[in-house]
């Protein structure tokens, strides 16, 4: 006789994966968020707390910089008379500089004027105007005789720091010889660099 199922409930449990029906999208979501999902979980939450760590981290450094910065003003507004006395020695040293370079040794040039000048030589009017690299002169002088006058011009003009000497007018007036002379004076280096 052939054996006859007993009332008892049979379950055919099957343990391998069936290979002809596929698993539903759902289920593989699922399968995959408790096998690696989790681990993926884990490791943005151990980034998440970590920046929430260094955020605490980094908040506290920084009060401590501001700390140290704020304990440092007295001392640097201390300071202050000292810098404004050294911004003032500066301007000072500058503007010195910018004269000393832009500045001509006119008292050089007068006693050279002077040691040619004869002693009947009467100067009237004496005009120095710097240029770049010359002073122009221009004076009226006043003489007895003109041998007085021509050894005036010529001593200026055989004095290597004259150049273009040039009489440029004469006139009589009561026995008196007016004369005007216009010549330029060479800075030298060492002048422009006093």
């Amino acid at each position: 006789m052939p054996n006859k199922l007993s009332p008892r409930l049979i379950i055919h449990l099957d343990l391998l994966k069936p290979q002809s029906n596929p698993e539903k999208v759902f289920t593989r979501l699922i399968r995959w968020l408790l096998s690696t999902g989790r681990f993926i979980f884990i490791l943005v939450e151990a980034l998440v707390l970590s920046a929430f760590i260094a955020r605490f981290k980094l908040d506290a450094d920084m009060a401590a910089q501001k700390e140290t910065i704020e304990q440092q003003i007295p001392y640097i507004e201390s300071l202050k008379p000292f810098e404004i006395l050294i911004r003032q020695t500066q301007f000072k040293l500058s503007t010195i500089s910018s004269f000393r370079t832009n500045y001509a040794d006119y008292a050089q040039i007068l006693q050279k004027i002077a040691a040619q000048t004869p002693v009947s030589v009467k100067i009237l009017n004496l005009n120095l105007d710097k240029n770049v690299s010359k002073i122009n002169i221009e004076m009226t002088a006043q003489s007895q005789n003109h041998f007085d006058a021509a050894n005036f011009a010529q001593g200026l003009k055989q004095d290597s720091n004259f150049s273009d000497v040039n009489i440029v007018s004469v006139t009589l007036e009561k026995d008196m010889l007016n004369f005007s002379i216009k010549a330029q004076a060479n800075l030298s280096s060492e002048e422009k660099n006093l």
